[in-house]
């Protein structure tokens, strides 16, 4: 798996790398991934277990040659499933985000080859959890949703040379 995700890296990064940037160029991009978590041990032994898949389309445009704006779409869903003497857990959880950023990208410390930007981001963030518990007697059935407004800033250098 992790041979699949640095072969897919190394694949996209010398796409990106080798296309120049100049104002008025779109680009398009997507995300596709999956996780599997497990956590320590709490004091009753558990070890809660998640697997995430991961999904996002990203859009954008250069205005100049030093401003790019784009848009993100992306959607992480998460299942939970635990088994133990006490009874069975099951959880699922969607968190959906609509996202616009902002860049300013320069050769800020006159390196040959490499290019720094840096921007904002705000956007939407849509979040929904599903939890079953059933535990012999007690079954317990939970769901709540939650939005709220996202924003942040990055600071990246990227390498134009191929």
């Amino acid at each position: 798996m992790l041979k699949h995700i640095a072969s897919a890296t190394i694949a996209a990064s010398v796409l990106m790398s080798s296309s120049a940037v100049m104002a008025n160029d779109w680009f398009v991009g997507a995300t596709v991934g999956s996780a599997n978590h497990g956590f320590k041990a709490d004091e009753e032994g558990d070890k809660p277990k998640f697997k995430d898949t991961y999904t996002g389309l990203r859009a954008g445009t250069f205005i100049n040659d030093n401003i790019r704006v784009y848009a993100n779409l992306s959607q992480v869903k998460g299942t939970e499933k635990d088994s133990d003497e006490d009874g069975t857990t099951q959880g699922k959880i969607k968190n959906q985000e609509l996202s616009i950023s902002l860049d300013y990208v320069d050769n800020l410390l006159q390196l040959e080859n490499t290019k720094y930007f840096v921007g904002g981001t705000l956007g939407y963030n849509r979040m929904k959890l599903n939890l079953n518990i059933d535990e012999g007697s007690t079954k317990i059935n939970t769901s709540g949703k939650d939005n709220a407004a996202l924003y942040g800033v990055q600071f990246e250098p990227v390498n134009n040379s191929v």
